[in-house]
């Protein structure tokens, strides 16, 4: 009956995930492989420093890769309410066009609620303020402020593969939107975000989630072109422990 449960929980955040809404008369653009190490260092059971490195691309083509760099703080007020913020710098090599460094700051507010034991829900506001400096002496460099708001659903541990490393399901939506998109000159504007993954603990303080995310966008501005991208994350966690 236990198990019975369990499968019942993970086909209905399937459900969840698969069936929101995705943008009719859309293209697939390509897939992309994301990959992100985060690194959490405890100050004290509060406050917490660190940041992730990553790197992106498309392997359906080949046109562009990513790399990124943020280091982060965050505090928590309890287990139901955090803040956080970062400075980040996004560089975009394009195989066929000119390549772009992206520095952006954002600030976050996270809720965690409510916690239904077999399930808890998850919050994120986040505003990021971005600027663009395009290498091409034909485009002016930019600043944007984007919105993104989060809403997400986390299983409870489950111990299929032992008590010493559960694991556990997502899935989230997001939705972006940024002020006066026809600002800057960016590809991808506006995005939504489907998102289902599932999540591995090693140890107390390392685990991975494995994520697929349908990202639907606009192409340049909010009248362009819609799309549809295929992601697949790996998102590697590290949070070093008190001594």
């Amino acid at each position: 009956m236990k198990n019975n449960k369990h499968v019942s929980i993970f086909i209905l955040l399937i459900t969840i995930s698969a069936g929101l809404p995705i943008d009719g008369n859309s293209q697939d653009i390509d897939n992309q492989l994301w990959m992100n190490y985060t690194l959490a260092i405890p100050v004290n059971k509060n406050l917490s420093y660190g940041g992730d490195l990553g790197l992106r691309g498309s392997f359906s083509n080949y046109d562009w890769k990513q790399i990124l760099v943020r280091p982060a703080i965050a505090y928590r007020f309890n287990s139901s309410v955090g803040v956080a913020g970062a400075l980040a710098w996004f560089g975009t090599a394009n195989r066929d066009n000119f390549n772009v460094n992206e520095f952006r700051i954002h600030q976050d507010l996270n809720l965690k609620w409510p916690d239904l034991g077999v399930v808890h829900f998850f919050y994120r506001i986040r505003i990021e303020e971005r600027f663009f400096h395009y290498q091409d002496e034909n485009i002016a460099n930019s600043f944007t402020v984007r919105f993104r708001g989060l809403f997400g659903i986390e299983t409870q541990d489950f111990k299929w593969f032992g008590s010493k490393t559960p694991i556990y399901f997502q899935a989230i939506i997001e939705s972006f939107r940024t002020l006066d998109d026809e600002s800057a000159f960016e590809v991808f504007v506006n995005n939504r975000r489907l998102n289902f993954a599932y999540g591995h603990r090693i140890s107390n303080g390392f685990r991975y989630e494995l994520h697929y995310i349908n990202q639907g966008s606009r192409l340049f501005s909010d009248n362009g072109l819609k799309t549809n991208q295929n992601i697949f994350r790996i998102r590697i966690y590290h949070r070093l422990q008190k001594e």
